[in-house]
């Protein structure tokens, strides 16, 4: 896979691979390692990408307690840490040009302050790391955040992020999404299992929206017309199993691309609303009931898609 490069000492991996310490393809967008390397193979790890910022170092698994080995990569702008058993991360004052961060969950707790060390950051994804969460009100450069295991009063800690365009809020259980309507370049949003969640009214005032995607929400029954959502041109549904009606949907005018995942509550009249749109090209019924996918084929043959070996 040119997009993602494994540097490992395993000499089978070498042998049917090649050596992973050499240049970098064009199309290379990950280097990773979950195994101790040594400071020459770090060095020359750091030297496949000095001069790719695009690049991210992903670093995983159980062999790493602290970050020590990004004092080799002083030029790292994109760096995703999964490391559970991390327990120092002074290594992170090595990377001062982060614009991007994954920070996994770790069995330590510790405190969010370091993430003023990069004002300009762009991309940030938190997992349960609630220490000291107000610290990102400072990023005010943030275009992507995703936040996981997290359950807050409200969203007004998102203010300050007038930048932000693409926000996840997955697990947790927070309720009160008022404040997204505040966020003027807000045009991504995802969520995913917030189960205690059941109103999402807030969605109708959303109009800079581009992306949706609602993910295992088990407490959302109704959704509000997103009828004046007029950019609003690819939804996702995934085992949404309290909707059946989907014609707030349909009342999205831009609606190009619609996907529907593992909704056995549905049945054909529930596309029946998309019969005509004027924009829609593009319906992934995967409902999980064969009968059922079929029977939206036939009713909107032109725009319906199916997954590849997807059941139907």
């Amino acid at each position: 896979m040119l997009s993602r490069r494994l540097l490992t000492t395993d000499p089978g991996m070498r042998e049917r691979f090649g050596d992973p310490f050499r240049p970098l393809e064009p199309d290379c967008r990950v280097i990773q390692f979950d195994e101790r390397l040594t400071p020459a193979q770090l060095e020359k790890a750091s030297r496949l990408i000095v001069d790719r910022p695009d690049v991210e170092l992903y670093v995983y698994d159980r062999n790493w307690r602290d970050l020590s080995f990004l004092r080799y990569f002083k030029t790292l702008q994109r760096l995703h840490i999964a490391l559970y058993e991390l327990n120092d991360i002074d290594g992170l004052s090595h990377v001062p040009w982060l614009r991007e961060l994954t920070f996994s969950e770790t069995k330590k707790k510790f405190s969010l302050r370091f993430v003023a060390a990069w004002p300009r950051l762009k991309r940030l994804f938190l997992n349960k790391h609630k220490t000291d969460l107000h610290c990102i009100r400072g990023l005010t450069e943030l275009e992507d955040l995703a936040l996981t295991g997290y359950t807050l009063p409200d969203l007004s800690l998102l203010l300050p992020l007038v930048k932000l365009r693409k926000l996840s809020l997955l697990l947790g259980g927070t309720r009160n999404l008022a404040a997204l309507a505040q966020l003027p370049e807000l045009e991504d949003l995802r969520l995913m299992r917030i189960t205690k969640l059941s109103d999402l009214g807030i969605l109708a005032d959303l109009v800079s929206l581009k992306t949706l995607e609602l993910i295992w929400m088990r407490n959302v029954t109704s959704l509000p017309s997103l009828d004046r959502l007029d950019r609003l041109d690819d939804v996702t549904l995934d085992m949404m199993k309290g909707l059946t009606d989907l014609s707030p949907l349909a009342a999205a005018p831009a609606l190009r691309r619609l996907v529907v995942g593992d909704m056995r509550q549905l049945t054909p009249d529930s596309f029946r609303c998309f019969i005509g749109h004027s924009r829609l090209q593009e319906l992934w019924a995967a409902t999980g009931n064969r009968r059922v996918n079929a029977q939206v084929k036939e009713m909107l043959p032109f725009v319906t898609r199916y997954f590849p070996n997807q059941a139907v």
